[in-house]
């Protein structure tokens, strides 16, 4: 169970960035206190006036909270604090910590599905403005690249994430959409790893000395030159342990627990993830250089000067990947000292 810092006996202070939100799930309100109190206590006297209800009131709260897998300790004269939280997506939680990034976003939470890019095609068909995500605990028909399948193990703390927009704009001005979200989201989980050993592998995983850790799959409808609708999603092995994969993926995948060796707070890190994808969603729409692009994925490539293999239709291509060009297209340079580049194909080695 993910943990929190321990407890401190002093007491945390509400103050008027604790008032309660317009329209704010008051879980997601003693979640968010919480949160913001670790690793102190905060008393129940202080969240009942915030929340205009009896000490009674936040005790039953904290209690149903209890039932479902939250770990909250309690302690006289000093009140509550949240010790740990549950291995499977909470979606008060999720939004308490979308709330302290400052960050709104609507989030459909559920315990399965069949891919969560699929589901939030279906809620866009069913007219849902956008952004909002989509988080699962598990699915039962996750998808990659070129039709593969993703493999989403159940309630094992992986996270399985799509992110739905409207852009209605030119397509063109968002063609290295999905370069620059594995771009941000990379430079983000370094900071969980040393020596920034987590790299980018073309043209959409994540993965830390060379194996698979992440990926990202785009998605968008297109109508004439407009994009419709874009659906990003990101799948990342956050608290799996590898002795659970099937033997096919053992050897290629891996997971942060197996790098650092301790669970991590699957809630936090959505939320950063969420974040950052908006964000960058935002700079896109708003015009990003390309060559600004193309300078910070040549910093984080994991194939850069690399003997590869690419798969492109029925062909095979050898040679050593040199980055990628303005375009996002893969440079690959042959023996003979040619140099082309290609837009599509899938790597089959790299060394």
């Amino acid at each position: 169970m993910p943990k929190y810092p321990k407890g401190k006996k002093k007491g945390y202070v509400l103050k008027k960035r604790h008032d309660l939100k317009s329209k704010e799930n008051p879980n997601s309100y003693l979640l968010r206190i919480l949160l913001d109190a670790s690793p102190f206590y905060v008393s129940g006297s202080s969240m009942a006036d915030k929340l205009n209800v009896s000490r009674v009131a936040i005790w039953a709260r904290i209690s149903k909270l209890r039932k479902i897998g939250f770990d909250i300790k309690a302690s006289q004269n000093k009140g509550y604090r949240l010790a740990s939280e549950p291995k499977e997506f909470n979606h008060e939680l999720l939004i308490a910590w979308l709330t302290r990034l400052n960050k709104n976003c609507k989030v459909f939470t559920y315990n399965s599905v069949d891919s969560t890019n699929s589901a939030a095609e279906r809620l866009l068909a069913s007219g849902e403005l956008g952004p909002f995500a989509v988080v699962a605990d598990k699915q039962d028909n996750g998808r990659g690249r070129l039709g593969k399948k993703w493999h989403s193990p159940p309630k094992n703390g992986n996270l399985y994430l799509s992110v739905a927009f409207r852009p209605n704009i030119d397509a063109i001005r968002l063609r290295m959409f999905t370069l620059w979200q594995g771009i941000c989201i990379c430079n983000y989980l370094q900071s969980y790893t040393k020596n920034n050993e987590i790299l980018l592998k073309w043209p959409n995983d994540i993965v830390i000395k060379g194996k698979k850790l992440g990926g990202m799959l785009t998605e968008a409808s297109i109508d004439f030159e407009n994009i419709r609708y874009l659906i990003f999603g990101f799948g990342l092995n956050i608290n799996s342990k590898i002795t659970n994969y099937p033997q096919s993926i053992k050897k290629i995948a891996t997971s942060l627990i197996e790098v650092k060796k301790e669970e991590h707070r699957i809630h936090e890190l959505t939320a950063n993830i969420i974040k950052i994808i908006l964000l960058s969603y935002e700079e896109c729409c708003e015009g990003i250089n390309q060559n600004k692009i193309k300078i910070n994925w040549n910093k984080l490539d994991a194939l850069k000067n690399k003997e590869i293999i690419l798969s492109v239709g029925k062909d095979t291509i050898k040679g050593t990947a040199m980055g990628i060009d303005h375009s996002g297209g893969l440079k690959i340079k042959f023996k003979s000292g040619e140099l082309k580049t290609f837009h599509s194909g899938e790597i089959l080695s790299f060394n």
